[in-house]
Formats: structure tokens, sequence, C-alpha cells
């Protein structure tokens, strides 16, 4: 279910394996009712970035944007998201839509979430 149209903002674009991040306009999907629209104030890259840029695990779609782990500021919410407000501070993890109710997500292990979860990376729309 849409709440909006698509959202086109900047990124820095792995075109290709190897190849050099490009800071370009890329097209996001439109925001969802269970997420969260942010203002990235930071974001962290680390060795599976890199991984995933030079395709070293034979899994990477290009285009690429890196960057898994992120902070930021809330702009807009989708209509189901009650626990959070315009201009909270929140993290990103590199799992998402995890049931947050079976006895692996409740012990925080949602990696291992028993009806399953979509990662950030990997996905059109992560």
């Amino acid at each position: 279910m849409s709440e909006e149209g698509p959202l086109v903002t900047q990124a820095y674009v792995c075109k290709e394996k190897g190849a050099k991040l490009v800071l370009e306009d890329i097209t996001l999907p439109a925001l969802t009712a269970t997420q969260v629209q942010l203002d990235i104030t930071h974001c962290g890259l680390c060795h599976t970035d890199i991984h995933m840029k030079d395709n070293d695990w034979g899994i990477s779609n290009y285009p690429l944007v890196l960057g898994h782990e992120g902070v930021g500021i809330v702009t807009k919410l989708g209509s189901s998201v009650k626990n959070l407000k315009t201009g909270d501070r929140v993290g990103i993890t590199w799992i998402r839509d995890s049931c947050s109710a079976c006895d692996a997500c409740l012990q925080g292990r949602e990696n291992i979430c028993e009806t399953g979860y979509q990662g950030t990376y990997l996905a059109s729309n992560a």
C-alpha cells in the first residue's frame, strides 16, 4: 500500500563490479504504511559493503547503493507507524520487517526470526 509517490534523492552509487562510487539522483519506492522516511545524518560502511561492491559473493545486483547501517532524523511516517514521531533520531540496521513477536525476535535475535525478514541488501525496495 503506497503512502505517496516515489522519492527522488541523492546517493553514492556503484554502477558495476569494482567501480568507483558516483553521486547521482536515485528514485526510491513509495513509502509504505509500516515505513518511515529519514534524513540520514550518519552512515557506516563495513567490509560487507566492500564485498558487495566487488561482487565477492556473486550476488550483487547493480547499480548498488552501499551503506546498510545508518542514523537519521524521521521526516515522514507511514500511516501504521505508532511508536515514532517526526523529528525522532533513529538507527537503521541491516534487517527490517522481522515479526517482533516470535521467541527469537523477543530475545533480540531478528536475524533468526521464525517468520523471516527483509534484508537491506539484495532487494529492489531495500
